[in-house]
């Protein structure tokens, strides 16, 4: 078989389409790591971790049993990252008591502005590096005139 002075036979068709089918293979592979690429996890995280977002609005999905009226949102402004400094020095004293830990101890400060409180439960990042993570934001002040103040803690 002829084609504009080609010779084409089978092998040459199976070779051409061995190439094609690589080619593809290696162009989807980009989009194949992004769907199976890890996210990174609240275990790994560090108080330097939250610190570029000190001041930043951070979005949370509410609890499951809270998303189906309203928004299934809540917008939070990060307003500090503690550290523990003295639970680490503590701990330092006594490693037979405490254990080594993979971390230090923080705390991060979140604002609400309004008055109507978050229900207790578990709030998952809704975008960042963090996407998906629940974490357990304790009411620790604020309300009537001011915002209300939530807090997480890592230990």
């Amino acid at each position: 078989m002829a084609l504009n002075g080609w010779h084409l036979s089978r092998r040459s068709l199976l070779k051409m389409s061995g190439q094609s089918l690589l080619a593809a293979g290696v162009a989807q592979a980009g989009a194949l790591y992004a769907f199976v690429k890890p996210r990174r996890g609240l275990e790994s995280a560090t108080a330097e971790s939250f610190m570029a977002h000190v001041g930043r609005t951070l979005v949370f999905l509410k609890p499951a049993e809270e998303r189906g009226a309203g928004s299934a949102t809540v917008e939070l402004k990060l307003k500090s990252v503690e550290q523990h400094e003295y639970i680490a020095r503590l701990e330092a004293g006594m490693p037979g008591t405490y254990g080594k830990r993979k971390r230090d101890s923080f705390t991060l400060l979140f604002e609400k502005p309004g008055s109507e409180p978050l229900s207790a439960g578990l709030h998952e990042f809704a975008q960042g590096e963090f996407k998906g993570c629940p974490v357990f934001l304790s009411r620790v002040g604020g309300g009537k005139k001011g915002p209300l103040r939530y807090e997480a803690v890592f230990g």
